[in-house]
């Protein structure tokens, strides 16, 4: 249970949760394909029909691809607003999704396989993740083969449908735990002992200084929990890319498994580095498929 202390209620927060509830029950309603098509067709003229931060992913997208033009802008922007409802639809029928379905649309074969391997080592997995394509369709591949798994999220400011997210969340199978709670790590070694799967995800800000990294071809400061989980724990750390390709399809691109060098002689830079050699295995990805990506966080990742 989280130990964050519970957020007072406000009249905002119950009509939130009401337009949840709506959405929710039309959504799991409807055909699946036509209830996904429909979430993604509702994001993209929310934002903009309101400009729900439409100013502020338009801004985001032109300072990580400054290159491309400004239709091309407008498209991966309108384009990351579809994928946020797609998103939005499979997590609230994650019980819903089936083998079959996983099957036909998550090209997870050299993601199974790496896994596999890097649970070799029996120390559990840091399965590094970040806010790309639908992340939480890593809890999915992994429970539906029968494996322990567990994210960490934080917690959000309306406590109900924060709540009903998580539980959605958790209708695979996974374990999910708050971000802000104090024994958070004492939780997660021995989750790792046992040989789980760990996600977490990296392109999180600092709340304070933080490490400065590089990520997207821009400088950043990050918490560094990667490097510290795998420092206590041995576990064995797996980057993965899980995008929505073009065609819908969603894929799973491991990066090279690594693990935390104990001899290493100075243990905050190795730390430092191996969050690094991650955010340089993942950024290509984002940087080539930016409609996938996640631009809306309020905390965004790039602010020094």
């Amino acid at each position: 249970m989280s130990a964050t202390p519970p957020l007072p209620l406000r009249i905002r927060h119950r009509i939130e949760y009401g337009i949840f509830l709506l959405m929710r029950g039309l959504l799991r309603g409807l055909p699946f394909p036509a209830a996904s098509r429909f979430s993604a067709f509702l994001a993209c003229q929310f934002q903009e029909t309101f400009g729900w931060r439409k100013a502020t992913t338009a801004r985001r997208i032109t300072e990580v691809l400054p290159e491309t033009t400004p239709a091309e802008q407008a498209r991966i922007r309108k384009q990351a607003a579809r994928n946020l409802g797609h998103n939005f639809c499979e997590i609230l029928n994650a019980d819903k999704l089936d083998d079959a379905w996983v099957h036909e649309h998550i090209d997870d074969a050299a993601g199974t396989a790496a896994l596999e391997k890097a649970r070799e080592s029996g120390k559990g997995v840091l399965l590094v993740i970040t806010h790309f394509g639908n992340w939480d369709l890593a809890g999915t591949i992994v429970c539906r083969r029968g494996t322990p798994m567990c994210f960490i999220a934080r917690a959000q400011k309306n406590p109900l449908t924060y709540q009903a997210l998580q539980t959605a969340r958790q209708q695979s199978g996974g374990l999910v735990l708050d971000r802000d709670d104090p024994k958070l790590i004492r939780k997660l070694l021995p989750f790792l002992a046992d040989n789980g799967v760990v996600a977490i995800l990296i392109d999180i800000r600092a709340r304070g200084a933080g490490e400065t990294h590089t990520f997207l071809n821009r400088p950043c400061r990050l918490a560094n929990g990667l490097g510290l989980l795998a420092a206590k724990s041995g576990a064995a750390v797996l980057p993965v890319a899980l995008y929505r390709a073009p065609d819908g399809k969603h894929v799973w691109h491991p990066a090279p498994l690594r693990f935390f060098p104990d001899d290493a002689p100075n243990k905050k830079a190795a730390k430092a580095d191996l969050l690094q050699s991650c955010l340089d295995d993942l950024s290509p990805h984002i940087l080539t498929h930016p409609e996938s990506y996640f631009w809306y966080n309020k905390r965004w990742v790039l602010e020094i």
